[in-house]
């Protein structure tokens, strides 16, 4: 493995892919410098990644094996072995009233006093103690650190790290004993992708990132700023149809480069070096300002509609301290309303920083700009991280949209993705639609809008005029049949 190959996922998902345990970490020279294990990477991908979106109460034991503070420590080995675990916690039982069905009834809650573990029952044996007679409450280990179901299991993780511990105790707010949640259930939170059954993900995931790092090597000649210099960047324009009203809502904005040494050079190749050498930040400032001024001179075209314009964020871009005041800056000196720009995020910059992340999406949002999660379902994150942000649109990968009127388990997806859309009031973009039986099936199901070859392939911007006409000419006499009709 290459000593700059850097991106644990990659890393990751090679070593599951191949089924081995290690790998050795090699210079350009091919000498080893070091040894990467699976176990070190699952408790960095951990701690960067997939903790922080989780919460105690999606994986803890809810079902716990008590004992009472008077039981023996005898009793507390039997209980042990009967369930076959490692410890029992022990317990006050309180009885608390409850209304149902507009009765009185006690029910039975208990409050966590302390733990006893299959190690603390080694130690006593060890010590010639005899478990008949020392009671439980004498040598359980408290007073005992609780989390609550709602926090985060990176707070979990930090807990145990901390105070040198496998498991803590999960107490609901008024202190009664909700589950326990162990150093197990966190290892076993690796991939939230699989923990969905969503295979074609993790699939997609290892192919694009490792033929990313390919492409990107082989992209190190490529001189940016003096392409930028030269004005060798263009943008298209690639439209989205509304699929309840036929009418074109919009368009992506997608950018090109045309050198002169290297001809038209493909997206997959520079964007990557771009988001490398952070010239990405300059590229898509260019790239916002451009777009909403092509939006500004569609909307002279009074037959045309309200059309967006959607342009994706990097990484890089979003993090920069004034993305917000440049944002406002460009709408302010373009003249384009706020409500006609889309920014598309991908899930991998979600990740980088929640608060931020969702402090400039608020600020962004009040002021009418929407704003898209792209490509969703490749991502790294987990589909928990969506209750941290409010997104106005999200825009389905075409992995999902090839062939889903075919594919049995895409269409499980994609529904899935159109049902939890409806339920947090996104609205739902269908990328890369080919075929009329791909758009028929996203529009049966409720899918928003789409875009992709089936409509049109990316426009350049003198192409944009004909496209409207046409489209505008072969939908205007359906809508006047629908109107005439009784």
């Amino acid at each position: 493995m290459r000593e700059d190959f850097t991106d644990l996922f990659v890393v990751y998902n090679l070593m599951r892919r191949h089924r081995v345990r290690h790998l050795p970490l090699v210079n350009a020279a091919q000498q080893v410098q070091g040894l990467i294990t699976i176990s070190s990477l699952r408790r960095a991908i951990n701690t960067s990644y997939f903790l922080r979106f989780r919460q105690v109460q999606e994986v803890m034991t809810s079902h716990v094996v008590t004992v009472l503070p008077t039981d023996s420590v005898r009793a507390a080995v039997q209980r042990l072995a009967a369930y076959n675990i490692s410890c029992v916690v022990v317990v006050n039982p309180q009885s608390v009233e409850s209304s149902l069905n507009e009765s009185q009834i006690k029910v039975s809650e208990s409050i966590p006093l302390g733990i006893i573990t299959e190690r603390d029952i080694l130690q006593f044996k060890a010590l010639g103690l005899d478990l008949n007679t020392i009671s439980v409450d004498a040598v359980m280990s408290a007073p005992l650190t609780c989390v609550h179901p709602e926090d985060t299991l990176g707070t979990v993780q930090e807990l145990m790290q901390q105070l040198r511990v496998r498991r803590l105790v999960v107490t609901t707010t008024d202190g009664y004993l909700a589950g326990i949640i162990t150093e197990t259930n966190l290892t076993q939170v690796l991939d939230p992708l699989e923990l969905y059954g969503i295979l074609e993900i993790l699939q997609f995931q290892v192919c694009n990132l490792s033929e990313s790092q390919v492409r990107l090597l082989k992209a190190r000649n490529f001189d940016l700023e003096k392409a930028f210099e030269h004005q060798e960047f263009r943008l298209v324009y690639q439209p989205q149809l509304d699929l309840s009203t036929d009418q074109i809502i919009g368009a992506e904005a997608l950018t090109r480069w045309h050198s002169p040494e290297l001809g038209e050079v493909s997206p997959l190749d520079f964007i990557p070096w771009a988001e490398q050498t952070n010239f990405i930040v300059k590229l898509g400032y260019w790239i916002l300002e451009t777009a909403c001024q092509q939006a500004v001179q569609w909307r002279t075209h009074d037959d045309w509609g309200d059309l967006a314009i959607a342009v994706n964020v990097s990484t890089k871009q979003l993090m920069d301290r004034g993305f917000v005041d440049h944002v406002l800056a460009i709408l302010a000196s373009t003249g384009l309303p706020p409500h006609c720009l889309k920014l598309e995020l991908t899930e991998s910059i979600l990740v980088d920083s929640i608060t931020s992340t969702a402090e400039k999406f608020k600020q962004l949002q009040t002021l009418g700009i929407q704003v898209a999660i792209d490509d969703f379902g490749t991502g790294y994150a987990s589909l928990s991280y969506l209750q941290h942000f409010h997104f106005d649109i999200l825009k389905i990968d075409r992995s999902f949209i090839r062939e889903v009127d075919r594919d049995l388990k895409k269409q499980a997806i994609v529904s899935s993705i159109l049902r939890m859309a409806k339920q947090l009031k996104f609205k739902v973009v269908a990328e890369g639609v080919e075929t009329e039986a791909e758009q028929e099936f996203l529009q049966v199901r409720g899918c928003h809008s789409i875009q992709g070859f089936w409509l049109s392939r990316p426009l350049e911007v003198e192409d944009w005029a004909s496209f409207m006409d046409n489209h505008n000419a072969a939908v205007s006499p359906n809508l006047k049949l629908a109107t005439e009709k009784p």
